[in-house]
C-alpha cells in the first residue's frame, strides 16, 4: 500500500530483496571474502553474530556469489537436528534416499561427494544455519564427519551459523575437539551510524527502481 503513496517499485527492507541489490558494508565485504576463501579450500567455518545482525542474509549472499559450475550449496536449518536428520537432509539434496543406520548414511553421503568431486568437479559447501541450537550429539558429529580418508583431506567446506553464543560454547574445554579444527571465524557485528545511512539509502534506492 505504501509503495503507491511514495511511487516506489519494489518493497524497501524486504526478505526477498535481490541479493545483488543489499547493502555491502565494508565488515561485510570482507566476510564475503573469507567465506569464499573457505569454500575453494574446503575448511571448516564459524559465523556468529548477535541477533538482527543479518547471517541469514550474508549465507544467501555467500551462495548466490558461488559459481554454480564449481560449487554445490546444501542448506539446512532445524533446531532439533540429530545426526540421522543431517546426513538424510544432505543426501536427500543431492538426490539420493538416505539408509537408516547413522554409519551407513554417513558413508553414503562421503561416496556421493566422492563421485561429486572426482567425477563432476563440484565442490559441496554445507551450511548449518542456527547453529547455536545444536545440541553436544550433534556438535560432536561436526568432527567425525570432517574426519575423512583417515584425516587426509576435508571432504566439504562446512560453514555454521549462529548467535554470538555459539562462539562461546565452542570455546569451552569440553569442546576443545572441536574447536581445534575450526579453520575461519569470522563474527557480523552491528552497523554504525554511518552504516545505517548508508544501508538505508541503498534499499531506498531499490526501492525507487
Amino acid at each position: 500500500m505504501f509503495e503507491t503513496f511514495y511511487g516506489m517499485e519494489h518493497t524497501p527492507f524486504s526478505r526477498d530483496v535481490p541479493t545483488e541489490k543489499l547493502y555491502d558494508s565494508p565488515p561485510m565485504r570482507e566476510i564475503l571474502g573469507r567465506l569464499k576463501y573457505a569454500a575453494e579450500r574446503q575448511l571448516f567455518a564459524v559465523l556468529t553474530g548477535d541477533c538482527g545482525t543479518g547471517k541469514t542474509t550474508t549465507i544467501r549472499r555467500f551462495a548466490d556469489r558461488l559459481d554454480r559450475g564449481k560449487f554445490q550449496v546444501l542448506y539446512l536449518s532445524d533446531s532439533k537436528l540429530t545426526p540421522r536428520h543431517f546426513y538424510k537432509g544432505m543426501l536427500e539434496q543431492l538426490g539420493s534416499e538416505a539408509k537408516f543406520y547413522r554409519g551407513d548414511a554417513k558413508r553414503q553421503l562421503h561416496r556421493e561427494i566422492e563421485l561429486m568431486r572426482g567425477i563432476h568437479d563440484i565442490q559441496p559447501v554445507v551450511v548449518v544455519d542456527e547453529a547455536h541450537l545444536l545440541d553436544r550429539e550433534m556438535l560432536e558429529e561436526v568432527r567425525f564427519l570432517l574426519n575423512f580418508k583417515m584425516d587426509a583431506q576435508s571432504p566439504m567446506a562446512l560453514v555454521l551459523v549462529g548467535q554470538s553464543e555459539l562462539w562461546d560454547r565452542l570455546r569451552l574445554q569440553s569442546f576443545a575437539a572441536i574447536h581445534q579444527r575450526i579453520d575461519l571465524q569470522c563474527r557480523l557485528g552491528h552497523y554504525d551510524r554511518a552504516q545505517v545511512g548508508e544501508y538505508v539509502a541503498r534499499h531506498l534506492e531499490y526501492a525507487q527502481g
